[in-house]
């Protein structure tokens, strides 16, 4: 290949290059949204509200929700809310609330309270318990690293239940099994009350009751309870700071991350 068609070569390239960028770049929202791209039916949605049509940012808005997109839900829902049709409000909240997200669960909880039916302000209490905790997992595996005043470093395994059902995630229950380098061990079972403080905070307490594996014959149930904060990651799990004491550990302090069980297992399974 000559000096000369290379040249011509690279410059075709180049200009293929800059008309798909600019391809790219001219794309509006309400192009890319027409055409199934849900990213754009929300700008699309909010340039619409700013020029005052209400009919177009609703269409929008309906068609990045129909794709799939919680936040065009959210904003069709409360788009509609304000324009006074409730009923017409509610699929689309509904929607956003499906997608386990808490601000679905708010919306759909201001439009409950906004009806003011005695079932409605009822089902506005629910929503608003579940908010923070909806994007939490059914279960969850953690392991933590504590140091026991009595037995030294440790580490602790502990499986915590908590689905949506009971309460709102804020009745646990579960096991765990402690042990320590100095040889000493114990098995538990545990029921525990959550408070969240918001979505991605909460506190807890739990009491214990279970054996020490090398306990003496005639010596009773190892019996105990723990108060910790956890900071929440979602459906991941979560890390967690806790200080406990029972019959085997007198005092110790622990140091954790939580699993969504789901995840763990899976990755046993492989």
């Amino acid at each position: 290949m000559t000096f000369m068609r290379r040249v011509w070569l690279v410059a075709v390239l180049v200009s293929l290059g800059c008309a798909a960028c600019a391809t790219t770049q001219v794309m509006s929202p309400m192009s890319a949204c027409e055409q199934g791209r849900t990213s754009g039916c929300g700008p699309w949605g909010d340039e619409l509200l700013q020029q005052g049509d209400i009919a177009g940012a609703d269409r929008a808005f309906g068609l990045g929700c129909d794709a799939g997109d919680t936040q065009a839900c959210l904003a069709l829902g409360r788009l509609r809310m304000e324009g006074g049709d409730l009923d017409g409000a509610e699929p689309p909240l509904t929607k956003a609330y499906q997608a386990d997200g808490e601000p679905g669960a708010l919306a759909l909880a201001e439009l409950r309270e906004a009806r003011g039916g005695t079932q409605d302000l009822e089902a506005a209490a629910r929503l608003r318990r579940e908010a923070p905790a909806l994007d939490k997992p059914d279960f969850e595996f953690v392991f933590a690293y504590r140091v026991d005043a009595a037995n030294g470093v440790g580490n602790d395994i502990s499986l915590n239940i908590q689905p949506l059902a009971l309460f709102e995630r804020r009745l646990t229950f579960g096991g765990n099994i402690a042990f320590a380098r100095s040889g000493a061990s114990e098995l538990n079972g545990f029921i525990g009350y959550q408070h969240f403080l918001s979505s991605w905070l909460l506190s807890y307490a739990r009491l214990m009751v279970g054996g020490a594996l090398d306990a003496i014959p005639g010596q009773g149930p190892n019996v105990g309870g723990e108060l910790g904060a956890k900071l929440c990651l979602g459906p991941l799990g979560h890390l967690n700071i806790a200080v406990g004491s029972s019959r085997s550990s007198p005092a110790y302090m622990s140091m954790g991350l939580g699993l969504n069980g789901l995840l763990v297992l899976l990755a046993a399974l492989h």
